[in-house]
């Protein structure tokens, strides 16, 4: 009986290692990627746009090069563009194999596509857009940069998920009809947010950024387009990606425009007692009620994945 055991037990063995022999016949040394996630969040009518998976149909640039101190056996395209599909899928614009020398590589992304043309480039240039009121807009302005668990990667056949990281700031605006208006009449509403750099450099490997002033008098107003009632929600509202900088007390931040002929402009100012800090990969939502005598801020939270701490203030008619 132990004899026909033994039998068994190698034959099993000897079909499991055929299974791997076939299995490596198969793979051709491919680099197969997916983006796992991304781990904040980020946007827009719902505040929800690509929160945790990029939306189908995104273009991604990934560099890859050969893990060697010496001369590279195999190079690739930097950097080349992967298009994003449903479940995280990344899709190569042609396929991409390991290193002919058995080198692992060390692979390093950049969303939008077009923000960086090399990856070992420390200062690179960035700005977000002062038109946010559309969503392609909006996802070219939230910068990201994405990597393996870790680099080098040796050479695998299993697909390696790459995660993303957002390296600004987004600012969430809920906004409430108070004394003066209601719902009907906020609709609509136009808004924007003033006082802050669009423009700043940053790393591709390690994705820290920089805020670079703005030239002239003042920063340009970010528009956030009309804001309205997602769903039935008591609230219109909208949301914005600013680069993580400190911006002056007292600064007027908030601007809200509600009808015309005539139009009723409300602003909301930053406290006055500090400089206020927006920090890179935080979302910073404001609940803001507007009242004919000015707005009311009845709750501003910063939350991150840590809790950021609470802002209180008011806002008054804009002159």
């Amino acid at each position: 009986m132990k004899k026909y055991i033994i039998l068994a037990t190698a034959a099993l063995a000897l079909a499991a290692c055929n299974s791997e022999q076939e299995n490596e016949k198969v793979w051709d040394g491919e680099i197969r990627l997916s983006s796992v996630s991304i781990s904040q969040l980020t946007r827009a009518a719902g505040q929800d746009i690509q929160s945790t998976l990029f939306d189908s149909g995104e273009n991604v640039d990934v560099f890859i090069n050969e893990n060697t101190t010496g001369t590279a056996s195999t190079t690739y395209t930097q950097p080349l563009t992967y298009t994003t599909g449903t479940g995280g899928s990344l899709t190569a614009p042609s396929p991409q194999l390991f290193p002919s020398s058995g080198n692992g590589v060390n692979i390093y992304a950049v969303y939008p596509s077009g923000a960086a043309s090399n990856v070992n480039g420390t200062d690179v240039a960035f700005s977000v857009k002062t038109d946010q009121s559309t969503d392609d807009n909006y996802k070219a302005s939230d910068l990201m940069t994405g990597a393996p668990a870790s680099n080098p990667v040796e050479r695998t056949a299993t697909t390696i998920p790459l995660v993303f990281k957002h390296c600004l700031t987004k600012i969430n605006l809920n906004i409430y009809p108070g004394e003066g208006f209601t719902m009907d009449a906020l609709a609509g509403a136009k808004v924007s947010i003033s006082g802050a750099t669009p423009n700043a450099t940053f790393n591709v490997k390690t994705g820290a950024v920089t805020s670079v002033s703005s030239a002239g008098a003042g920063a340009p107003v970010i528009d956030l387009g009309t804001l309205n009632a997602p769903g039935n929600n008591p609230y219109i509202s909208g949301s914005a990606i600013i680069i993580p900088q400190t911006i002056a007390a007292g600064t007027k931040f908030i601007y809200i425009t509600i009808g015309v002929n005539p139009a009723t402009n409300l602003v909301y100012t930053l406290p006055t007692s500090a400089a206020t800090t927006f920090e890179a990969a935080k979302v910073y939502t404001f609940n803001i009620t507007a009242r004919m005598s000015g707005l009311s801020i009845t709750s501003s939270t910063i939350t991150d994945w840590v809790d950021g701490g609470t802002f209180t203030g008011d806002a008054v008619p804009a002159n």
